[in-house]
């Protein structure tokens, strides 16, 4: 027993002694140690089956070193979105020690700065191709069902500081004091010059042209009179100097909240200075608890069998105003309207159900008071209420007997009814029918499994873009740089999705 010892000891030490686990060993060959059912196998195989090189053309400059591969470039990036690899400088330090990106990529390893402007070359305007050819194969792949698409919107935080806010409101008020301290500007000066026959005209607003032909004529003044501009403590200014500075300050202060308000546009009423394409909104993160706004973006997002197939940013701080633009932005990538486009109650209204109607699609969109309309006993069983009364002729006929008459239609677009007690109510004949048709649909056997899946997919997407990919916060600023953020974590997501419904074992 003991020669046996000594002897396994005195081996071993002789194994030891004479091995470095730093030497070359076999195999060489990456593609042996990455195992069959890898993320990167999948990613592989759904890359080959794309043309994606004819997305990534550009005018490059002849001069200069050759750059990375395009392509190569490509996959580095995508995969890290597959991985939930977001930073720039995440990324290039995975391309330097994950084996699976140097087996995809041939062992690129860019910087951090390379791989930015790779993005700012080529997938800032690529990349959305791209998307939209990843979604076609994955619908021919897996059979997806495109008639049904589930839509949910959620509001993700800019960059921008939250504290570079511009409002509306703010700019026309500041803009209304201004034009009466030009008046009152105008009105000393008209009093000032009256000897020489000069009158300035007096409007209860201004222009920049007049402002700047006052501006441009004391300045000729300014120079007729060889007037030497002095300042600083101690200097007198002229009379006339002081005029001119005073317009010329109205001058370009009117310049600013024009430029102001064209940044704003017509369709919102703040933005913010360090991201201008960016707006003031209610978050659903609210730690303060004291409803504070902060710039962010409206993100929507169409799910059909588990797979995001459309996604669009907005500026609109609800979701009513996206539907429609959401939809032909759907219509635009794949020639068709999805027959059952199903939202929340955030999107119902007269406006949708008149375009849904309009383009043959099916009404499996809640409005805002539908669950006191179905579910509210004494709503239900109020003599008067809208979905049990019945039309005869012009007037309305209650369920007790009472005669509701017609009085006029508003300039709302409502008929105006007078009820026995006196009192008045309104109603929309189209709308109500577009309601009436919800309530029935979306009590089928195929529309509660619709708004059941609409649950489950629309918002567990943003779930899982949220927790798992991070989706909390910009890390771009504009429309295109954050819309380019956003599909490149969609594409992640699919091929995640992909990936584990590949692989998915069924217990």
């Amino acid at each position: 027993m003991v020669f046996w010892y000594n002897c396994s000891m005195q081996t071993n030490n002789i194994i030891h002694n004479n091995f470095n686990p730093k030497q070359l060993k076999l195999p060489l060959s990456l593609d042996i140690k990455i195992p069959f059912d890898s993320e990167v196998r999948t990613f592989d195989e759904v890359f080959r089956k794309m043309e994606i090189g004819k997305y990534l053309i550009i005018d490059k400059d002849p001069r200069g070193r050759i750059g990375y591969h395009p392509v190569q470039m490509l996959k580095l990036i995508l995969f890290c979105q597959m991985e939930k690899i977001q930073s720039l400088r995440d990324m290039e330090k995975a391309a330097k020690n994950d084996i699976r990106i140097m087996w995809l990529t041939d062992e690129l390893k860019p910087s951090h700065q390379s791989i930015k402007t790779f993005m700012d070359c080529y997938l800032v305007d690529g990349i959305e191709k791209i998307f939209y050819e990843l979604n076609e194969y994955l619908i021919k792949k897996e059979e997806i069902d495109t008639t049904k698409l589930y839509i949910d919107g959620t509001k993700v935080e800019s960059r921008a500081n939250k504290y570079t806010f511009v409002w509306r409101g703010s700019i026309t008020q500041f803009r209304t004091k201004l034009y009466k301290k030009i008046t009152q500007q105008l009105n000393t000066m008209n009093k000032r010059y009256q000897e020489s026959d000069l009158s300035f005209s007096l409007y209860d607003s201004y222009d920049i042209e007049y402002i700047g032909k006052v501006k441009t004529y004391l300045e000729n003044e300014l120079l007729r009179e060889k007037t030497i501009m002095v300042s600083g403590k101690g200097k007198h200014k002229t009379t006339l100097q002081r005029d001119f500075e005073s317009m010329s300050a109205y001058y370009h202060k009117l310049i600013e909240y024009q430029q102001q308000l064209e940044i704003i546009g017509n369709d919102r009423n703040s933005y913010a200075k360090t991201d201008p394409s960016a707006t003031f909104m209610h978050m659903k993160e609210d730690h303060m608890r004291n409803s504070q706004l902060k710039p962010g973006y409206n993100v929507q997002v169409g799910v059909a069998d588990e797979y995001i197939l459309h996604m669009d940013i907005s500026s609109e701080r609800n979701d009513y105003q996206t539907f429609i633009p959401f939809l032909e932005g759907f219509k635009k990538q794949y020639n068709f309207y999805p027959k059952y486009p199903v939202a929340d109650a955030g999107y119902g209204g007269l406006i949708n159900y008149r375009y849904l109607k309009l383009h043959n699609m099916e009404l499996y969109q809640k409005y805002g008071m539908y669950s006191k309309d179905t579910k509210d006993k004494k709503r239900r069983n109020d003599p008067y209420f809208t979905l049990n009364l019945i039309k005869d002729n012009d007037d309305y006929v209650a369920s007790n007997g009472d005669r509701l008459k017609y009085l006029y239609h508003n300039n709302r677009g409502n008929d105006v009814y007078l009820l026995p007690n006196g009192k008045h109510k309104e109603i929309n004949d189209e709308n109500l029918g577009y309601q009436k048709e919800v309530i029935e649909n979306l009590n089928t056997k195929l529309g509660i499994e619709l708004r059941i899946q609409r649950s489950i997919q629309a918002e567990g997407a943003f779930g899982v873009l949220k927790e798992s990919f991070k989706l909390r916060r910009f890390r771009r600023k504009g429309t295109q740089n954050v819309k380019l953020e956003l599909i490149l974590t969609a594409i992640g997501y699919n091929l995640d999705k992909f990936h584990n419904k590949r692989y998915r074992i069924i217990q």
